[in-house]
């Protein structure tokens, strides 16, 4: 394998003596006018965004004419701007101009030091960067430097940063849109901007002279003298280590290019360095430093440091070569090189040569071989390692090669920036270096790191995670050449999302570096809590910076209170912007401490009585830091229904910040708008003594289905298919989709079952429930919370619903897994890893996926054609399924929505019949059992899991846990405790697809619901004698059977329980016409009339007198003259193909009765021909008046979507006058 980090040899091509002769006749034009004026010119161009990847041209030009005798100048004329547009033009034109790229590196980037300071990076990899670095161990973390080196180099870096960040604010680059140009010719602007330009670089002698006053001999270093009559090559010119020059006739200097400085700056500190013979200790310094970035940025995408002598490895630590294996998931490794320049031979003509020998080659191999060797004894297969190598230099090319291969992938190259962007713009991403490197495996790309990785990763990043690019393109095939230019977007992207600055910190005399937590409020946060011991946040508002901080961290339980209160002042605070923006405050930064005081369990106690919380809170002041001393009574006053308490401590903060104003602001106004929505809140309380789900869960794994896993077997998929020889490219014809459909869900099916078949069954299904148990709590928690989030943060929309249909896929993909893996017990011996568990629940996901669309073409609900791709994929034409999806998308968004507020909402008495006793009869016939034996079993399983708080998934000896059941609970006897225990779990069986008799075939399929022998309905895992369960799980199972006898949809074999079935669902329609009639009522804008079997003494019936059946609600619109006709019908929401189609048949198809569409269409066309009657009967005006028919459903109806039938449906969540009244 071979890495090329060279600098490409390609310059002989694009600048020969040709090119040079070309120039030195544009130089002997510029003699008849005014250099310095010339040179300033060209200078100025390099401050354009589209000039950033010019300079190559620019710099040839300006090497040139300053290697020409300065008494060769002598004209003072000024070159008009039309002569200096053709002289730039005839650079344009030379070969010169087909050696520019595309920009690979942000045009400027922030740097720190006492303060920050715009640099500019041109065409370099990561001068910024390398410059930051250097600074930091000089100057911001303990050395033993001299300190008269460290005097001089500060000097030196003072001057250049302030030169540097004063021009910045000239030209205005942090107010003005970046624009990119990958063109090969310089951009001139107008004649006034290239004055505006040429004059930032220039600078009165002076000015230079008195800042580095002490050190006189810098002004020789860094000045550039005329005349050597060196050109240099398109690698280094003479005046990349001496950029300026002076104008000895007005004793000025010109910038020649201002995104030298950081090389500049980083060659200078190696330089003097030398002069104090500290050189190697700065260089190796520098490396240590670089290399924990490194890791550091590892850590933050999850790759920890792994114990190496555990294989017996010595990894190497030396000044140009360090290792370390860090994890992958959590079987897997990856061996991580840091190759670094050691500064040797480092000098003026050498600092962006190539490295002078191959001694990190040699090593490099060898180090290959020695793992190589090491692994093969260990026996870690090729598969299990991924290689990522760190090159870091700054100038220098570094090229490395070896024989061996570790890994069965081809080993990652990136340079320190690289790698700590993809640290800032994908650290959510889990495991996202192994999964980029595995996806890159299966592209052809010519030309391997010739350019930067982040061109690709850029790609990769923006086509979700996946280099499919589009149907036609097939990668296995195809020569991908991934040219230079989306780096640069990639880079930006981390500098927004990072946000990086220097501030005042909330320890007086200092300032601290913090990175951006929310753009949007301007909050930003001191960085990684392992570093700092606490918790801190800060605001930055237009008159003073606010923080909030924690005391040090010192158990779990600070953790979530800390963040709880400082996530709530510093939300409030920066919604206050506006209030705080107009006080004239006397201070500019003010320091919130907080501070908890009392048992901690305590804080979490609801609260005895109503306390005003300044009461509660102590005060503390020591200048413009305020202790907030909290307790317990104080914390649980914040959980109250609506913001109110939220509103007090706000009040208290502002009082504070306006008691320190020149003069005080009434604000009153401003904060009770702010108020006003009372589900705009931050703090809520959840009882989960009462419902199990809301237990907290302290450490989460975040378990997904990813993408990336299923991209990667869409492709195994797509060349399967087409192996098998059945299938050609091209449309399948529409009777044979079904056939495919099928086949790729076999095809998955058997995948599963090898994927499964070599695992452990040792903590495989506790592994599995635990992932279940953390996202029904994620589930619970979304659907509890999401009016108020949503009320809090707008913008995160897309983000919440995201989360909660993600939470969705995943939970279907677990029970899935946990289904099959409770049948099958694998009998292997391979440890789960989380890779394989991820790669596992994909399939498990794409199985459902495509078992679903079978059946949206079995029932004949799409019509989409089913495509063989030139990709190798099987395509569906994403139409119809987008508008299903946007119409479930919304039914979601309203149901969270409503849901989740409905504490806000009236609450309506409801009159439903006690079936309790009838239940229990009606369960004894069906189970064996009564429904109060079934309820009182569960909670007390539930409560045997509570006396285990510290776990999640709970398990016992079945024996055991009946003897403790049976002895809480009198009612229970060992034998009704082994029959419910029975009919609430998994057992192993033969074969996964053969259910025990007396279910249906349809009870396995995973994507059906309300299934009899699925997880939902069996949460209980039955492994030899062992019982393993989770209380949310069984909870949720409690919850969802009770809903599913009172929704009617339970399935019954027995009378009596099929009786009772029947009466509870007339009875729920009765109750949810009533609920319709009042909600309608309520709204006092109508007249409503319910339940109308005849107006104005006339029955609601046809010519021959049969009934048309009662008008369910009648409403009665005065204002706009309109009569609506309302069918209330309590429906579910249809889920799947399965539901969709009998729910379309119920609606809209006649057969031996009539569907309830033509019989709604029927009343609604008597109230038509009846009007007259209305009009006498509810005493309505003699004006002309519309009537309309509309269904009023509990739910949603799709049907109407899919089958584009125009009916109109409103959802009880969606029910409002301006909906009714949008009905034409």
């Amino acid at each position: 394998m071979d890495f090329f980090n060279k600098t490409l040899n390609y310059g002989y091509i694009f600048e020969n003596q040709e090119t040079i002769d070309e120039l030195k006749k544009i130089t002997d034009e510029i003699k008849k006018y005014d250099v310095y004026d010339v040179l300033a010119r060209i200078s100025g161009l390099n401050l354009m965004p589209h000039n950033q990847n010019k300079s190559v041209l620019l710099d040839s030009l300006i090497t040139v004419i300053i290697c020409e005798k300065e008494n060769t100048y002598n004209s003072t004329y000024k070159m008009s701007a039309g002569r200096f547009k053709k002289l730039i033009g005839k650079i344009n034109e030379t070969n010169l101009a087909c050696s520019i790229d595309p920009n690979e590196n942000a045009f400027y980037q922030n740097v720190m030091l006492t303060d920050n300071y715009t640099v500019f990076n041109g065409i370099d990899n990561s001068p910024a960067y390398n410059l930051q670095m250097i600074i930091d161990i000089l100057f911001n973390y303990e050395n033993d430097f001299p300190k008269e080196y460290k005097r001089k180099i500060g000097s030196l870096t003072m001057f250049i940063l302030r030169l540097s960040e004063e021009i910045a604010r000239r030209i205005g680059v942090k107010e003005c849109e970046i624009v990119s140009d990958e063109g090969k010719y310089v951009v001139i602007p107008n004649n006034e901007k290239v004055k505006e330009y040429a004059e930032c670089v220039v600078f009165d002698e002076q000015r230079m002279q008195v800042f580095l006053k002490d050190y006189p001999d810098l002004l020789e270093e860094i000045i550039m003298p005329f005349g050597s009559g060196n050109v240099g090559s398109m690698k280094n010119r003479p005046f990349y280590s001496k950029p300026f020059v002076k104008n000895s006739k007005n004793n000025s200097i010109i910038l020649l290019n201002i995104s030298l400085l950081p090389n500049f700056l980083f060659f200078q500190t190696l330089k003097i360095a030398s002069e104090f013979g500290i050189k190697n200790k700065v260089v190796n310094r520098y490396n240590d430093y670089v290399w924990r970035d490194c890791r550091k940025s590892l850590e933050a995408l999850g790759h920890h440091k792994l114990k190496e002598s555990t294989l017996g490895i010595e990894l190497m630590d030396n000044a140009y070569h360090k290792e370390c294996i860090v994890n992958v998931y959590n079987n897997q490794l990856m061996l991580t090189a840091f190759i670094c320049d050691d500064a040797c031979d480092y000098s003026e003509s050498t600092m962006h040569a190539e490295y002078p020998n191959e001694k990190h080659t040699l090593l490099f191999e060898e180090r290959m071989n020695y793992f190589w060797k090491k692994m093969q004894e260990n026996a870690v297969e090729r598969n299990d390692i991924y290689c990522l190598f760190i090159i870091s230099g700054f100038g220098r090319g570094i090229g490395l090669r070896a024989a061996k291969n570790l890994s069965k992938y081809k080993a990652l190259q990136l340079n320190p920036f690289e790698l700590h962007c993809i640290s800032v713009n994908e650290r959510k991403k889990e495991n996202f270096l192994p999964r980029y490197i595995r996806a890159k495996e299966k592209i052809n790309t010519q030309m391997p790191n010739l350019f930067s990785e982040l061109n690709a990763i850029s790609i990769y990043t923006s086509n979700k995670y996946s280099f499919y690019l589009d149907d036609d393109f097939n990668p296995h095939n195809t020569k991908l050449l991934i040219a230079p230019g989306d780096s640069v977007d990639y880079i930006n992207q981390s500098i927004r999302n990072e946000g990086t600055i220097l501030i005042d910190s909330y320890e007086d005399g200092w300032k601290t570096k913090v990175v951006l937590c929310d753009e949007m409020r301007n909050m930003y946060t001191e960085g990684c809590i392992m570093e700092t011991k606490k918790s801190t946040l800060c605001i930055r508002y237009n008159n003073c910076v606010i923080w909030i901080t924690s005391e040090e961290i010192k158990e779990m339980a600070d953790v979530n209170l800390n963040f709880s209160i400082m996530d709530t002042i510093s939300y409030w605070l920066a919604e206050c912007k506006d209030i705080i923006e107009d006080m004239e405050l006397l201070n500019t930064l003010y320091h919130f401490s907080i501070i908890l005081e009392g048992d901690k369990k305590a804080y979490y106690y609801a609260p005895t009585e109503d306390i005003a919380v300044s009461d509660l809170i102590r005060i503390e002041r020591k200048g413009r830091h305020y202790n907030l001393t909290w307790t317990p009574k104080a914390y649980s006053q914040m959980s109250c229904k609506t913001n109110a308490k939220e509103k007090e401590l706000c009040q208290m903060l502002l009082d504070i910040l306006n008691n320190d104003a020149y003069e005080s602001e009434d604000y009153a106004d401003k904060l009770d708008e702010l108020f006003d929505n009372p589900m705009r809140r931050k703090i809520f309380s959840l009882d989960f003594q009462d419902k199990p789900y809301y237990k907290p869960i302290l450490f989460t794994t975040n378990r997904r289905v990813r993408e990336e896993d299923e991209d990667y077997l869409l492709d195994i998929i797509g060349k399967s298919i087409l192996q098998s020889g059945k299938w050609t490219y091209g449309v399948i014809p529409d009777e044979k989709r079904t056939m495919i459909a099928n086949e790729v869900v076999g095809m998955l099916y058997k995948m599963l079952q090898e994927e499964i078949a070599v695992l452990s069954s040792e903590h495989l299904v506790e592994a599995i429930y635990v992932d279940l148990e953390e996202v029904l709590y994620k589930q619970m928690l979304a659907k509890k919370n999401y009016a108020y989030e949503l009320s809090c943060y707008p913008e995160k929309e897309n983000e919440y619903v995201k989360e909660y249909n993600d939470l969705n896929r995943v939970s279907l993909a677990l029970k899935f897994m946990m289904e099959y893996v409770a049948a099958k017990p694998p009998k292997g011996e391979v440890i789960l890893g989380i890779g394989k568990y991820e790669y596992i629940l994909a399939i498990c996901s794409l199985i459902i996926e495509w078992a679903y669309k079978n059946d949206l073409f079995y029932y004949n609900i799409f019509n989409a054609p089913v495509e063989i791709l030139k990709s190798d994929r099987i395509g569906v034409k994403q139409d119809e399924f987008y508008t299903i999806f946007q119409y479930g998308d919304k039914y979601r968004r309203e149901e969270l929505y409503y849901n989740s507020s409905s504490d806000f909402r009236k609450k309506y008495t409801l009159n439903q019949e006690d079936y309790s006793g009838d239940l229990d009869v009606a369960f004894q016939a069906e189970y064996g059992y009564s429904f109060t034996q079934f309820y009182r079993l569960i909670m007390g399983m539930i409560e045997y899991g509570n006396e285990r708080e510290e776990e999640e998934v709970y398990k016992a000896s079945k024996q055991k846990l009946i003897e403790y059941i049976v002895q809480i609970d009198e009612k229970i006897s060992n034998e009704i405790a082994i029959a419910i225990l029975k009919d609430i779990s998994l057992t192993e069986r033969d074969d996964f697809l053969k259910l025990p008799s007396g279910f249906r075939k349809e009870d396995v399929y995973p994507w059906r619901f309300n299934r009899a022998y699925s997880f939902s309905r069996r949460p209980v895992i039955i492994r030899k004698d062992m019982i393993i369960w989770g209380n949310r799980q069984l909870y949720h199972m409690l919850m969802y059977v009770t809903d599913l006898i009172y929704e009617g949809k339970i399935s019954t074999k027995n009378a009596k329980m099929s009786t009772l079935i029947g009466r509870i669902s007339d009875d729920r329609g009765r109750i949810f016409n009533k609920l319709i009639s009042d909600i309608l009522t309520d709204m006092e804008v109508f007249v409503i009339d319910s339940n109308v079997d005849k107006i104005n003494k006339k029955y609601v019936a046809d010519k021959n007198g049969n009934t048309l059946g009662d008008i369910d609600v009648l409403i009665i619109d005065n204002e706009m003259h309109h009569i609506y006709v309302a069918e209330v019908k309590d429906f579910n929401f249809s889920r799947n193909p399965y539901e969709i189609q009998l729910e379309y048949q119920k609606m809209f198809v006649d057969g031996k009765k009539k569907c309830y569409a033509t019989k709604h269409s029927r009343r609604v066309d008597w109230v038509k021909e009846h009007l007259e009657d209305l009009k006498i009967h509810y005493q309505l005006s003699d004006v002309k008046w519309n009537v309309y028919g509309l269904f009023i459903v509990s739910e949603p109806l799709i049907s109407t979507q899919v089958y584009n039938q125009k009916l109109e449906v409103i959802s009880r969540a969606e029910l409002s006058v301006k909906r009714i009244r949008s009905i034409k």
